[in-house]
């Protein structure tokens, strides 16, 4: 072998390399971790903010408003559930819109009107135009709530994904602090502004104002960062992706990818794709190519995978929103209830509905007072659950993510079944944080391993189906308490517990 042949091998070597392209994820080892990354976590955080904020605000919002829209137990129900249910009814059709035109439109528009139509609420007078427009908010923020995890999984490393997604989710905690600190900052003002004879601006108007306002900066955040490489490589914009990767590079290194070796990005394969969205004016045509790009995951290799993780999900929401819609309603009974032995939780409510109906009796005066103790005992959660994710962090590194779930959910479960005996008021306040706290954990743990269990083009319809038939749970989890939790109790807790266990069960199966 002469000399001319030893300089030229690794020339063609370099040559092969870059005809071949880069992968994605090679790429994002060589620009590393850095601000774009911070940049992208912040912005997804807002967004989910603000979807909680939107959807867990309501909570307090039932209870304030009650004297305005006149409401008993049953119309607050409708009126928690109404965001979840347009959650429910948008998600699939904002995924396929994700894995179609790209993520960061889908996040940037539905949060935009979701605001809008949030704003507008505020100044409705009637019950049912006000249930309406909260759908609406929820149809719109859907996209927001699901597409948010597969964008900001997309602009990291497979090694780092789990973690970060999980740090995201830390905003849910920050958001649960949020929401009951506002409400307890703008509830004790003492003034109203009547607008016409029949409607009056109450402070607890201005609540939807400051619960949107992280989906504001989240927006404006997205509008200075690129869509995700990812998705563009899968919808064939390779130039695009570079463009946005060198971007990338540029902003987290000053170095062009150029100055590191890399010429292109290597072009994802996927069989039978149709880039874009149908523009067939036929519903049929356009239902059936929905129907066709979604169909994957109704299939081998996916379809066992996929089910068991839409079943554990909706569980999740079932406890941990089902259930934290009434937590502040709860414990506003267990701090509003004039006792003096040591009772169970559902002592308490028995208790609450006798002294209510004595109010009835001899005052025609309505209470919408929220108790300072409730506000102490949600922020105590909130706080709780920050805590938890950091913690889940660090979990998941050691033990992984089936075991974080399967075990989180043991305890929660435990301290279902805990509640319909324990008295002391303290220990009650931490089983009930436990309860809720350790199943919304999941939620983002979860929604990170859809996303790897799928591939590129079909993760945004897999975790916006996920999590649209999470939020059912959300839905049943509430109107369930609304109707058994006065008459049943004891059953309302039991049925909770019963619902977390075969969620931890399920989980054993997946390969996460």
């Amino acid at each position: 072998m002469n000399q001319r042949d030893i300089e030229s091998k690794p020339v063609d070597s370099l040559e092969k390399s870059v005809n071949a392209g880069h992968e994605y994820e090679e790429v994002l080892e060589l620009i590393g971790f850095g601000r774009v990354q911070w940049i992208v976590l912040f912005a997804s955080g807002l967004l989910l903010m603000m979807v909680i904020n939107e959807t867990m605000g309501m909570s307090y919002i039932t209870i304030v408003s009650q004297c305005d829209f006149d409401t008993n137990s049953m119309d607050k129900a409708f009126m928690s559930a109404a965001s979840f249910v347009g959650i429910f009814c948008s998600s699939y059709f904002w995924g396929y819109l994700s894995d179609s035109i790209g993520r960061r439109p889908v996040l940037i528009y539905t949060t935009l009107f979701g605001n809008i139509t949030s704003l507008i609420s505020i100044f409705i007078p009637n019950y049912w135009i006000y249930v309406v427009l909260r759908f609406l908010v929820g149809f719109f923020i859907a996209g927001a709530s699901s597409t948010t995890y597969a964008y900001l999984g997309e602009f990291f490393t497979p090694r780092h994904r789990p973690i970060v997604i999980n740090y995201a989710s830390l905003f849910v905690g920050i958001s649960t602090v949020y929401v009951p600190v506002v409400a307890w900052l703008v509830m004790p003002m003492n003034w109203r502004v009547d607008l016409t004879e029949s409607f009056a601006f109450r402070p607890w108007r201005l609540l939807t104002i400051f619960y949107l306002l992280p989906g504001v900066f989240g927006t404006l955040l997205l509008l200075k960062l690129p869509e995700s490489p990812k998705i563009l490589i899968s919808m064939g914009k390779t130039e695009d992706a570079f463009a946005a990767v060198n971007w990338i590079s540029l902003k987290n290194s000053g170095k062009q990818l150029q100055d590191l070796k890399v010429e292109k990005l290597k072009f994802e394969e996927i069989p039978d794709r149709e880039n874009g969205v149908c523009v067939s004016k036929s519903a049929s045509v356009i239902l059936k190519k929905m129907w066709r790009d979604t169909a994957p995951l109704l299939k081998k290799p996916h379809l066992l995978n996929f089910t068991i993780s839409c079943t554990v999900m909706c569980g999740l929401f079932f406890s941990s929103s089902g259930m934290g819609l009434w937590y502040p309603e709860i414990l506003n009974r267990l701090g509003s209830t004039d006792v003096e032995d040591a009772m169970t939780v559902c002592n308490v409510i028995d208790a609450s509905i006798d002294q209510s109906e004595l109010n009835q009796t001899y005052s025609q005066i309505c209470n919408d007072e929220i108790s300072i103790k409730s506000y102490i005992d949600t922020i105590t959660y909130g706080s709780a659950l920050i805590v938890g994710y950091i913690v889940m962090g660090f979990v998941i590194n050691r033990i992984g993510r089936k075991a974080s779930i399967t075990g989180g959910l043991a305890i929660a479960a435990g301290c279902a079944v805990a509640l319909i005996w324990i008295k002391d008021e303290v220990v009650i306040v931490v089983c009930f944080c436990l309860y809720l706290v350790l199943p919304g954990l999941c939620v983002s743990v979860l929604s990170g391993a859809v996303v790897d269990l799928v591939p590129t083009h079909l993760r945004g319809k897999a975790v916006c189906i996920c999590l649209m038939l999470g939020r059912t749970g959300s839905v049943l989890g509430s109107n369930i308490i609304g109707v058994l939790l006065d008459s049943y109790c004891t059953i309302t807790f039991g049925v909770f517990s019963g619902f977390v266990l075969v969620c931890a069960l399920l989980t054993l199966l997946l390969p996460i």
